[in-house]
């Protein structure tokens, strides 16, 4: 066989050639054809189990709270026991026993927490011994237990002083204020009787 033949012939091939390999090469880095799967459909929701139902105002009836006379005896609702404490405790404070008189009128006030009387005691023997910011939140206590305007308007009264004896001026004019509502509340009621 002919060796330029071979190399002739080899010649013409080394360009299909090199296309080839590059074709080759290039569709190997090509990227393969991917399969389109369809998106999953959403879960449909389920019926709701509650109902909104529109909302209604209420309607608001105005009454008139009881008026209680002064005049009218209130039953006694503190117990025997807490009357005795009372008792004690002010037999302590005349004699000047402040600590004695306070200790006394919180077992009194451990007994019977809504009794806003005892809060205003114990408030006035803080007042005493010098705390007034003590006093002042023992005399808002009285304000939450308060059942009548006379006790509500002693509550607010004290609720003053110890705000002035702590220099707060302003929180001293508005509890004396509502006092003044308070006992205001009390002279209509004895106008009224």
């Amino acid at each position: 066989m002919n060796t330029t033949a071979l190399v002739a012939g080899a010649a013409w091939r080394r360009p299909f050639l090199s296309i080839a390999v590059a074709g080759m090469l290039l569709a190997g880095c090509a990227p393969m054809p991917t399969r389109q799967t369809p998106p999953p459909q959403p879960a449909p929701e389920p019926e709701p189990t509650v109902r909104a139902t529109p909302l209604q105002e209420p309607t608001l009836r105005e009454e008139q709270l009881p008026s209680e006379p002064e005049s009218a005896p209130q039953p006694s609702r503190t117990s025997p026991a807490v009357l005795a404490l009372v008792r004690q405790a002010e037999q302590r404070r005349n004699a000047g026993d402040l600590a004695g008189a306070q200790s006394t009128l919180e077992r009194a006030v451990q007994i019977e927490p809504t009794n806003a009387r005892l809060w205003l005691d114990l408030a006035q023997v803080r007042l005493a011994q010098g705390q007034p910011a003590q006093a002042e939140q023992l005399a808002l206590r009285a304000v939450e237990h308060a059942r009548d305007n006379r006790t509500l308007s002693a509550a607010w009264s004290l609720v003053a002083k110890a705000r002035r004896a702590q220099g707060d001026e302003d929180g001293a004019r508005e509890a004396e204020e509502r006092a003044g509502a308070q006992s205001a509340a009390v002279t209509s009621v004895r106008a009224q009787a």
